[in-house]
Protein backbone atom coordinates (compact mmCIF):
# COMPACT_ATOMS: atom_id res chain seq x y z
CA UNK A 1 0.00 0.00 0.00
CA UNK A 2 1.62 3.56 -1.06
CA UNK A 3 0.96 5.22 1.86
CA UNK A 4 1.85 9.62 3.04
CA UNK A 5 3.79 11.19 5.52
CA UNK A 6 0.10 12.16 7.05
CA UNK A 7 -0.72 7.95 7.43
CA UNK A 8 3.41 7.58 9.15
CA UNK A 9 1.34 10.52 11.64
CA UNK A 10 -1.97 8.84 11.70
CA UNK A 11 -0.45 5.25 12.29
CA UNK A 12 2.25 6.80 14.91
CA UNK A 13 -0.76 8.63 17.00
CA UNK A 14 -3.04 5.35 16.50
CA UNK A 15 -0.05 3.01 18.56
CA UNK A 16 -0.39 4.85 21.52
CA UNK A 17 -3.93 4.08 21.96
CA UNK A 18 -5.92 7.42 22.28
CA UNK A 19 -9.16 7.97 22.77
CA UNK A 20 -9.19 10.79 20.31
CA UNK A 21 -6.99 11.36 17.03
CA UNK A 22 -7.32 15.30 16.40
CA UNK A 23 -6.04 15.47 12.48
CA UNK A 24 -5.66 19.09 11.69
CA UNK A 25 -4.26 20.33 8.31
CA UNK A 26 -4.38 22.32 5.23
CA UNK A 27 -5.93 21.57 1.93
CA UNK A 28 -4.60 18.21 -0.50
CA UNK A 29 -2.67 17.23 2.38
CA UNK A 30 -4.06 13.64 2.39
CA UNK A 31 -6.03 13.27 5.90
CA UNK A 32 -8.85 11.44 4.73
CA UNK A 33 -7.30 8.95 2.52
CA UNK A 34 -4.67 8.19 5.14
CA UNK A 35 -7.40 7.86 7.58
CA UNK A 36 -9.52 6.02 5.07
CA UNK A 37 -6.60 3.37 4.56
CA UNK A 38 -5.33 3.39 8.08
CA UNK A 39 -9.13 2.24 9.25
CA UNK A 40 -9.44 -0.64 6.42
CA UNK A 41 -6.05 -2.03 7.51
CA UNK A 42 -7.09 -2.17 11.43
CA UNK A 43 -10.42 -3.71 10.26
CA UNK A 44 -8.90 -6.64 7.89
CA UNK A 45 -6.89 -7.57 11.32
CA UNK A 46 -9.57 -7.57 13.51
CA UNK A 47 -10.41 -11.47 14.80
CA UNK A 48 -13.96 -10.65 15.49
CA UNK A 49 -17.31 -8.52 15.07
CA UNK A 50 -16.92 -4.63 14.88
CA UNK A 51 -18.45 -1.95 13.85
CA UNK A 52 -16.75 0.95 12.52
CA UNK A 53 -18.33 4.48 11.27
CA UNK A 54 -17.39 6.73 8.61
CA UNK A 55 -19.46 10.08 9.13
CA UNK A 56 -19.57 13.26 7.27
CA UNK A 57 -22.09 15.65 7.25
CA UNK A 58 -24.67 14.12 4.44
CA UNK A 59 -24.51 11.12 2.56
CA UNK A 60 -24.23 12.66 -0.66
CA UNK A 61 -20.37 14.18 0.73
CA UNK A 62 -19.73 10.27 1.57
CA UNK A 63 -20.52 9.02 -1.67
CA UNK A 64 -18.13 11.78 -3.80
CA UNK A 65 -15.34 11.74 -1.05
CA UNK A 66 -14.73 9.07 1.75
CA UNK A 67 -16.66 6.32 -0.06
CA UNK A 68 -15.31 6.32 -3.56
CA UNK A 69 -11.86 7.08 -1.82
CA UNK A 70 -12.38 3.35 0.11
CA UNK A 71 -13.60 1.43 -2.69
CA UNK A 72 -10.37 3.21 -4.37
CA UNK A 73 -8.12 1.83 -1.81
CA UNK A 74 -9.64 -1.64 -1.46
CA UNK A 75 -9.37 -1.99 -5.54
CA UNK A 76 -5.81 -1.00 -5.88
CA UNK A 77 -4.97 -3.67 -3.16
CA UNK A 78 -7.04 -6.14 -4.42
CA UNK A 79 -9.42 -6.40 -1.20
CA UNK A 80 -12.70 -4.91 -2.91
CA UNK A 81 -15.48 -7.98 -3.18
CA UNK A 82 -18.36 -6.78 -4.93
CA UNK A 83 -20.91 -9.16 -2.93
CA UNK A 84 -19.37 -7.33 0.33
CA UNK A 85 -20.56 -4.34 -0.36
CA UNK A 86 -24.13 -3.45 0.32
CA UNK A 87 -25.19 -0.93 -1.62
CA UNK A 88 -28.40 0.19 0.05
CA UNK A 89 -26.84 0.20 3.85
CA UNK A 90 -23.85 1.50 2.28
CA UNK A 91 -21.78 -0.50 4.34
CA UNK A 92 -18.97 -2.97 3.61
CA UNK A 93 -18.71 -6.44 5.09
CA UNK A 94 -15.17 -8.58 6.19
CA UNK A 95 -14.23 -12.29 6.75
CA UNK A 96 -14.19 -11.68 10.33
CA UNK A 97 -17.69 -10.42 10.30
CA UNK A 98 -16.35 -6.74 10.56
CA UNK A 99 -18.45 -4.12 8.70
CA UNK A 100 -17.57 -0.22 7.71
CA UNK A 101 -20.11 1.64 7.55
CA UNK A 102 -21.63 4.76 5.98
CA UNK A 103 -24.09 7.71 6.96
CA UNK A 104 -24.61 11.06 7.14
CA UNK A 105 -24.69 13.24 10.35
CA UNK A 106 -28.30 14.58 8.66
CA UNK A 107 -29.53 11.22 9.62
CA UNK A 108 -31.22 10.94 13.20
CA UNK A 109 -31.74 7.53 13.03
CA UNK A 110 -27.70 6.94 12.81
CA UNK A 111 -26.48 9.40 14.57
CA UNK A 112 -28.48 8.50 17.66
CA UNK A 113 -28.69 4.52 16.78
CA UNK A 114 -26.51 1.19 18.05
CA UNK A 115 -23.10 1.72 19.38
CA UNK A 116 -20.09 1.35 17.16
CA UNK A 117 -16.39 0.38 17.88
CA UNK A 118 -14.63 3.01 16.42
CA UNK A 119 -15.76 6.27 14.62
CA UNK A 120 -13.79 8.64 11.60
CA UNK A 121 -15.65 11.51 11.87
CA UNK A 122 -14.33 13.59 7.90
CA UNK A 123 -14.87 17.15 7.77
CA UNK A 124 -15.17 17.56 11.30
CA UNK A 125 -15.92 21.50 11.50
CA UNK A 126 -19.23 20.83 9.12
CA UNK A 127 -20.86 19.15 12.06
CA UNK A 128 -22.53 20.33 15.44
CA UNK A 129 -21.06 19.44 18.52
CA UNK A 130 -24.47 18.31 19.36
CA UNK A 131 -24.19 15.55 16.71
CA UNK A 132 -20.78 14.93 17.71
CA UNK A 133 -21.11 14.44 20.98
CA UNK A 134 -24.15 11.65 20.31
CA UNK A 135 -21.73 10.10 17.82
CA UNK A 136 -19.08 9.93 20.73
CA UNK A 137 -20.84 8.45 23.31
CA UNK A 138 -22.18 6.11 20.99
CA UNK A 139 -18.56 4.91 20.35
CA UNK A 140 -16.60 2.33 22.81
CA UNK A 141 -12.91 2.29 21.31
CA UNK A 142 -10.75 4.90 19.06
CA UNK A 143 -12.37 8.32 17.60
CA UNK A 144 -10.76 9.67 14.71
CA UNK A 145 -11.56 13.51 13.15
CA UNK A 146 -10.09 15.42 10.76
CA UNK A 147 -10.92 18.83 9.56
CA UNK A 148 -9.03 22.24 7.56
CA UNK A 149 -9.12 24.42 10.58
CA UNK A 150 -10.88 27.49 9.16
CA UNK A 151 -11.99 28.66 12.33
CA UNK A 152 -11.91 27.70 15.65
CA UNK A 153 -14.65 25.02 16.43
CA UNK A 154 -15.71 22.29 19.51
CA UNK A 155 -12.65 19.98 18.20
CA UNK A 156 -10.14 23.18 19.47
CA UNK A 157 -12.92 23.92 22.47
CA UNK A 158 -13.45 20.77 24.00
CA UNK A 159 -11.81 17.79 22.08
CA UNK A 160 -8.14 18.90 22.56
CA UNK A 161 -7.41 19.86 25.55
CA UNK A 162 -8.23 15.83 26.98
CA UNK A 163 -5.41 14.05 28.19
CA UNK A 164 -6.86 11.11 25.79
CA UNK A 165 -6.37 13.37 22.68
CA UNK A 166 -3.44 13.02 20.38
CA UNK A 167 -3.26 15.75 17.62
CA UNK A 168 -1.32 15.71 14.55
CA UNK A 169 -1.09 18.48 11.87
CA UNK A 170 -0.29 17.95 8.07
CA UNK A 171 -0.12 19.96 4.99
CA UNK A 172 0.03 19.56 1.28
CA UNK A 173 3.63 19.20 1.51
CA UNK A 174 2.98 15.70 3.34
CA UNK A 175 1.29 14.36 0.56
CA UNK A 176 4.31 13.38 -2.06
CA UNK A 177 1.07 12.44 -4.88
CA UNK A 178 -0.16 15.94 -6.26
CA UNK A 179 1.37 17.40 -9.10
CA UNK A 180 3.48 20.06 -9.64
CA UNK A 181 0.15 21.53 -11.03
CA UNK A 182 -1.70 21.24 -7.93
CA UNK A 183 1.02 22.25 -5.87
CA UNK A 184 1.67 25.62 -8.07
CA UNK A 185 -1.98 26.43 -8.05
CA UNK A 186 -2.04 25.77 -3.95
CA UNK A 187 1.18 27.72 -3.43
CA UNK A 188 -0.33 30.60 -6.04
CA UNK A 189 -2.69 31.85 -3.00
CA UNK A 190 0.45 32.80 -0.45
CA UNK A 191 -0.40 36.26 -1.01
CA UNK A 192 -3.68 36.13 0.94
CA UNK A 193 -2.20 35.56 4.85
CA UNK A 194 -5.16 33.93 6.28
CA UNK A 195 -6.02 31.97 3.55
CA UNK A 196 -2.32 30.38 3.35
CA UNK A 197 -2.63 30.16 7.03
CA UNK A 198 -5.21 28.23 6.97
CA UNK A 199 -5.28 26.46 4.16
CA UNK A 200 -1.75 26.24 3.28
CA UNK A 201 -0.21 25.89 6.44
CA UNK A 202 -3.29 24.26 8.08
CA UNK A 203 -2.97 26.33 10.84
CA UNK A 204 -6.04 27.31 12.75
CA UNK A 205 -7.61 31.26 10.80
CA UNK A 206 -10.89 32.84 11.29
CA UNK A 207 -12.29 33.04 7.62
CA UNK A 208 -12.74 36.98 7.92
CA UNK A 209 -14.17 38.51 5.04
CA UNK A 210 -16.47 35.48 3.84
CA UNK A 211 -18.75 36.82 0.69
CA UNK A 212 -21.70 34.77 0.84
CA UNK A 213 -23.68 33.45 4.05
CA UNK A 214 -24.96 30.25 2.93
CA UNK A 215 -27.80 27.15 4.58
CA UNK A 216 -27.75 24.00 3.47
CA UNK A 217 -31.19 22.75 2.53
CA UNK A 218 -32.25 18.78 1.27
CA UNK A 219 -33.79 20.00 -1.67
CA UNK A 220 -34.85 22.56 -4.26
CA UNK A 221 -38.65 23.88 -3.03
CA UNK A 222 -40.90 24.22 -5.69
CA UNK A 223 -41.21 26.56 -8.16
CA UNK A 224 -44.17 29.21 -7.35
CA UNK A 225 -45.12 32.28 -8.85
CA UNK A 226 -42.52 35.34 -8.15
CA UNK A 227 -39.85 32.60 -8.89
CA UNK A 228 -37.14 33.12 -11.39
CA UNK A 229 -35.75 30.23 -12.78
CA UNK A 230 -32.36 30.19 -14.60
CA UNK A 231 -29.12 28.02 -15.08
CA UNK A 232 -25.77 29.74 -14.16
CA UNK A 233 -22.81 28.20 -16.50
CA UNK A 234 -18.75 27.98 -16.20
CA UNK A 235 -16.87 26.57 -18.79
CA UNK A 236 -13.20 24.69 -17.48
CA UNK A 237 -11.20 21.51 -18.84
CA UNK A 238 -8.25 20.88 -17.68
CA UNK A 239 -7.31 22.31 -14.60
CA UNK A 240 -10.08 24.22 -13.87
CA UNK A 241 -13.73 21.96 -13.41
CA UNK A 242 -16.43 22.99 -15.86
CA UNK A 243 -19.73 24.22 -13.39
CA UNK A 244 -23.40 24.42 -13.84
CA UNK A 245 -25.48 25.60 -11.21
CA UNK A 246 -29.57 25.35 -10.90
CA UNK A 247 -31.22 28.20 -10.14
CA UNK A 248 -34.52 29.01 -8.31
CA UNK A 249 -34.65 32.71 -7.41
CA UNK A 250 -37.83 34.24 -5.24
CA UNK A 251 -37.81 38.04 -6.02
CA UNK A 252 -40.01 38.84 -3.47
CA UNK A 253 -38.98 36.90 -0.45
CA UNK A 254 -35.13 37.75 -1.60
CA UNK A 255 -34.57 34.29 -1.57
CA UNK A 256 -31.87 32.45 -3.87
CA UNK A 257 -32.02 28.55 -3.99
CA UNK A 258 -28.66 26.88 -5.55
CA UNK A 259 -28.46 22.97 -6.86
CA UNK A 260 -25.22 21.80 -8.61
CA UNK A 261 -25.58 20.74 -11.94
CA UNK A 262 -22.16 19.41 -13.19
CA UNK A 263 -18.95 20.07 -11.54
CA UNK A 264 -16.04 18.06 -13.40
CA UNK A 265 -13.21 18.60 -15.73
CA UNK A 266 -12.22 17.14 -18.91
CA UNK A 267 -15.61 17.90 -20.41
CA UNK A 268 -16.35 18.79 -23.68
CA UNK A 269 -19.53 20.68 -25.05
CA UNK A 270 -20.94 16.97 -25.78
CA UNK A 271 -20.06 15.59 -22.33
CA UNK A 272 -21.93 19.22 -20.94
CA UNK A 273 -24.79 18.91 -23.00
CA UNK A 274 -25.14 14.64 -22.06
CA UNK A 275 -25.39 16.10 -18.25
CA UNK A 276 -27.68 19.17 -18.84
CA UNK A 277 -29.70 16.07 -20.10
CA UNK A 278 -29.67 13.85 -17.25
CA UNK A 279 -30.01 16.19 -15.02
CA UNK A 280 -33.22 16.66 -17.26
CA UNK A 281 -32.39 20.71 -18.58
CA UNK A 282 -34.94 21.18 -21.03
CA UNK A 283 -33.74 21.89 -24.20
CA UNK A 284 -35.46 25.19 -25.66
CA UNK A 285 -36.19 26.27 -22.57
CA UNK A 286 -34.71 28.06 -19.14
CA UNK A 287 -32.07 29.70 -20.09
CA UNK A 288 -28.79 29.18 -19.22
CA UNK A 289 -26.69 32.05 -18.94
CA UNK A 290 -22.64 30.90 -19.65
CA UNK A 291 -19.60 32.54 -19.38
CA UNK A 292 -19.61 35.17 -22.28
CA UNK A 293 -16.12 34.53 -22.67
CA UNK A 294 -16.76 30.96 -24.77
CA UNK A 295 -19.13 32.25 -27.82
CA UNK A 296 -17.99 29.05 -29.86
CA UNK A 297 -19.05 26.62 -26.60
CA UNK A 298 -22.05 28.69 -26.56
CA UNK A 299 -22.99 28.19 -29.98
CA UNK A 300 -22.30 24.67 -29.94
CA UNK A 301 -24.27 23.89 -26.81
CA UNK A 302 -27.04 25.76 -28.86
CA UNK A 303 -26.83 23.69 -31.99
CA UNK A 304 -27.62 20.56 -29.15
CA UNK A 305 -31.00 22.08 -28.40
CA UNK A 306 -30.13 24.20 -24.99
CA UNK A 307 -31.21 27.43 -24.35
CA UNK A 308 -27.85 29.46 -23.67
CA UNK A 309 -26.87 32.88 -23.74
CA UNK A 310 -23.93 34.52 -22.83
CA UNK A 311 -23.99 36.14 -19.15
CA UNK A 312 -22.87 39.80 -18.44
CA UNK A 313 -19.86 40.38 -17.12
CA UNK A 314 -18.46 43.84 -17.83
CA UNK A 315 -19.11 45.79 -15.19
CA UNK A 316 -16.79 45.43 -12.14
CA UNK A 317 -17.17 41.73 -10.27
CA UNK A 318 -17.64 43.56 -7.02
CA UNK A 319 -21.35 45.28 -8.14
CA UNK A 320 -22.41 41.42 -9.42
CA UNK A 321 -21.67 39.79 -5.89
CA UNK A 322 -22.99 42.71 -4.19
CA UNK A 323 -26.23 42.26 -6.03
CA UNK A 324 -25.83 38.38 -5.16
CA UNK A 325 -25.41 39.11 -1.18
CA UNK A 326 -29.29 40.76 -1.31
CA UNK A 327 -30.56 37.49 -1.72
CA UNK A 328 -30.93 34.64 1.20
CA UNK A 329 -28.52 32.02 -0.18
CA UNK A 330 -29.73 28.51 0.11
CA UNK A 331 -27.60 25.73 -1.30
CA UNK A 332 -28.81 21.66 -1.62
CA UNK A 333 -26.85 19.15 0.84
CA UNK A 334 -25.73 16.93 -2.63
CA UNK A 335 -24.30 20.29 -4.15
CA UNK A 336 -21.13 19.76 -2.34
CA UNK A 337 -18.39 21.51 -4.26
CA UNK A 338 -20.81 24.02 -4.50
CA UNK A 339 -21.34 24.32 -0.73
CA UNK A 340 -17.24 23.77 -0.29
CA UNK A 341 -16.42 26.90 -2.55
CA UNK A 342 -19.29 28.94 -0.77
CA UNK A 343 -17.55 28.34 2.87
CA UNK A 344 -14.17 29.43 2.13
CA UNK A 345 -15.34 31.83 -0.84
CA UNK A 346 -13.66 34.82 0.96
CA UNK A 347 -12.53 38.88 -0.32
CA UNK A 348 -8.43 38.90 -0.81
CA UNK A 349 -6.26 40.94 1.66
CA UNK A 350 -3.07 43.57 1.38
CA UNK A 351 -0.03 42.51 2.18
CA UNK A 352 -0.84 44.35 5.60
CA UNK A 353 -4.19 42.12 6.04
CA UNK A 354 -6.64 44.41 4.93
CA UNK A 355 -9.74 43.26 2.68
CA UNK A 356 -9.62 44.54 -0.81
CA UNK A 357 -12.63 44.49 -2.92
CA UNK A 358 -11.31 40.90 -5.50
CA UNK A 359 -12.65 37.60 -3.99
CA UNK A 360 -9.79 34.80 -3.69
CA UNK A 361 -9.21 33.26 -7.14
CA UNK A 362 -9.02 29.59 -5.96
CA UNK A 363 -12.31 27.33 -6.30
CA UNK A 364 -14.53 29.89 -7.64
CA UNK A 365 -16.29 28.16 -10.41
CA UNK A 366 -19.45 27.66 -9.03
CA UNK A 367 -19.51 30.62 -7.25
CA UNK A 368 -19.28 32.24 -10.95
CA UNK A 369 -21.63 30.53 -12.55
CA UNK A 370 -24.13 31.58 -9.51
CA UNK A 371 -23.42 35.11 -10.21
CA UNK A 372 -23.86 33.71 -14.27
CA UNK A 373 -27.13 32.83 -13.32
CA UNK A 374 -28.68 35.56 -11.09
CA UNK A 375 -26.80 38.67 -11.88
CA UNK A 376 -27.72 38.48 -15.43
CA UNK A 377 -31.47 37.97 -16.39
CA UNK A 378 -32.29 40.10 -13.44
CA UNK A 379 -30.67 43.17 -14.27
CA UNK A 380 -30.97 45.99 -17.34
CA UNK A 381 -27.96 48.01 -18.77
CA UNK A 382 -27.23 50.72 -19.98
CA UNK A 383 -24.64 52.18 -22.48
CA UNK A 384 -22.40 52.99 -19.67
CA UNK A 385 -23.13 49.65 -18.01
CA UNK A 386 -25.16 51.13 -14.96
CA UNK A 387 -27.54 49.09 -14.52
CA UNK A 388 -30.87 48.79 -12.75
CA UNK A 389 -32.43 45.74 -10.73
CA UNK A 390 -35.23 44.54 -12.59
CA UNK A 391 -37.89 42.73 -10.75
CA UNK A 392 -40.74 41.41 -12.67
Amino acid sequence: MQTSPTFAKLAKAYAEKPRYIDSEGGTRSGKTYSALQLLILIVRNDRKPTINSIVAESLPHLKRGAIRDFEEIMRNEGWWDDDAWNKTDKTYSFKSGAIIEFFGADSPAKVHGPARDRLFINEAQNIKWEVARQLFVRTRGAIIFDYNPTAPFWAHERIKPREGCISIHSTYKDNPFLTAEQVAEIESNKADKNWWRVYGEGKVGQLEGLIYDCTTIDELPERSDGMVETYGLDFGFTNDPTACVHCLIDTRKRELYIDQVIYSRGLLNRDIADRLEAYGVPKRGVCIYADCAEPKSIAELCSFGYNVKPCYKASKITEQIAFVQGFQLYITKRSLEALKECRGYVWQTDKDGNAINVPTPFNDHAMDAMRYGVFTPLSRFNKTGYYNISFK
